[in-house]
């Protein structure tokens, strides 16, 4: 039987360099690097390699001394991140004296935690560098790094793989899964249930939840298997209009988020249904449209709607304020409860087929035929449209090319009505379409 890749912590109390020493062993930038403490406030996790070999390696919240609800949550991931490693890097800050509750923090990790590496980072000339006497009481031998300027990484790293030698006889099991991975990117305001939507569908509290807006600073990936099928969950922070953004650290979140709505294969847009959609709301949507990418509205809270009763009021509402998402499905869920987050499920599943399934031009024709029988559609110059035939240009986006005498386009309304009836035909609620009048001409 084989086993997993060793998974490797790093924990420390914040700005210590968790996140550059992260990013330093992973070879590229993922986690924000800020001045600012409590940047990282979610476990990332990466794999990364030593001589072939896979590692996975998690980089920590900082760990915090008070009494705030958002601090302690924290503190409690941080703890069983530990449990459940096999490895604790502790970084220590050598340009500054050994803090009072760091070392209760280590002394503690000690109790419940064999297997834990004391590494002194910010060492940038070893030749020179002095220990601040308090980390002597300690008894450590410290590993002496500079993640920031690469010294002395190496000797880190070859510490790693002597700790795990046992694991080279042993290779990690591939993934089975013949698909590519789907990237699901999960956006919105702060504070409308972001985190706890993914928590109910992963049924596993990997993500801060907290009523305080703003908890999500950074993106977050979270690996999830729905029927073989392997799905990346991205929690970004809450986004807002940069002018209204005050904190240096979130704006760098928001900036974040935006990215990764690009980089998405998918998009998750939650809304507050407690909540009346306002302009902050309307921003998102439109940065959603521009990235032409599949997408899923999503009205969380729905237990505490009065009105109950009467969903289909509630659907008729938020669909006129979105109405430029025509093609995107409403669910409305309760990340609290649990209600149809399996239909948010179905609906992820639904449209990850369309990454994965090919369709062909005389499906398309055909389709486009029977579209032309049932209902008679015009031109921006009233007349009739009459395409030669119609051809997909490329389905991410999904451009749909209509060969045709001249380049006069169809009416909205008409264009409206062909969009909405092909998706439907084709099972692909939620995908935008776009056309392409092609003449030779």
């Amino acid at each position: 039987m084989t086993k997993r890749s060793p998974l490797i912590t790093i924990i420390g109390v914040p700005n210590t360099g968790k996140s550059t020493l992260f990013n330093r062993l992973i070879g590229k930038r993922k986690a924000l690097i800020h001045s600012d403490p409590g940047m990282t406030r979610d476990i990332f996790k990466k794999t990364f390699e030593i001589n072939d070999r896979p590692y996975t390696l998690q980089d920590s919240g900082g760990f915090f001394l008070d009494d705030e609800m958002i601090t302690h949550e924290i503190n409690k991931k941080i703890i069983e991140a530990a449990q459940n490693s096999d490895l604790v890097i502790f970084l220590f800050d050598g340009k500054r004296e050994l803090l009072g509750y760091e070392k209760d923090l280590y002394l503690h990790l000690k109790k419940i935690q064999n297997h834990i590496l004391p590494v002194m980072n910010k060492v940038d000339n070893p030749g020179k560098f002095m220990m601040p006497p308090g980390y002597y009481s300690l008894k450590l031998d410290y590993i002496e790094i500079s993640a920031e300027h690469n010294v002395g990484t190496e000797i880190l790293i070859g510490e790693i793989e002597a700790r795990f030698s046992d694991y080279q006889q042993n290779p990690v099991a591939h993934d089975p899964s013949p698909l590519p991975e789907t990237r699901i990117s999960i956006v919105g305001k702060p504070n409308v249930g972001k985190s706890s939507i993914i928590n109910r569908i992963l049924n596993d509290q990997r993500v801060i939840v907290s009523p305080i807006p703003g908890t999500t600073r950074d993106s977050v990936d979270l690996e999830i298997k729905i029927k073989g099928q392997k799905f990346i969950f991205v929690d970004n922070a809450g986004i807002r209009k940069l002018q209204k953004v005050r904190e240096d650290t979130e704006s760098a979140a928001v900036i974040r988020a935006g990215k990764d709505i690009k980089k998405a294969d998918m998009i998750i847009f939650v809304v507050d249904l407690s909540r009346k959609v306002d302009q902050n709301d309307l921003y998102i949507a439109r940065k959603i449209l521009n990235s032409a990418k599949p997408v899923i509205l999503v009205g969380n809270k729905w237990d505490l709607v009065e009105d109950r009763k009467a969903p289909e009021k509630v659907l008729k509402k938020i669909k006129s304020r979105f109405n430029f998402l025509y093609f995107a499905p409403l669910v409305l869920v309760s990340a609290k409860t649990g209600k149809n987050i399996h239909t948010l499920i179905n609906r992820i599943e639904v449209i990850d087929i369309y990454f994965h399934t090919e369709i062909k031009t005389s499906q398309l024709n055909r389709i486009i035929q029977k579209i032309l029988v049932e209902k008679k559609l015009t031109t921006e110059n009233n007349k009739t449209f009459n395409p030669k035939y119609a051809s997909i240009e490329s389905r991410r986006p999904f451009f749909i090319c209509f060969h045709m005498k001249s380049r006069i386009r169809l009416k909205a309304s008409s264009e409206m009505y062909v969009k909405k009836r092909i998706l439907q035909e084709l099972n692909l609620e939620g995908v935008p379409l776009f056309f392409k009048i092609i003449s030779k001409k």
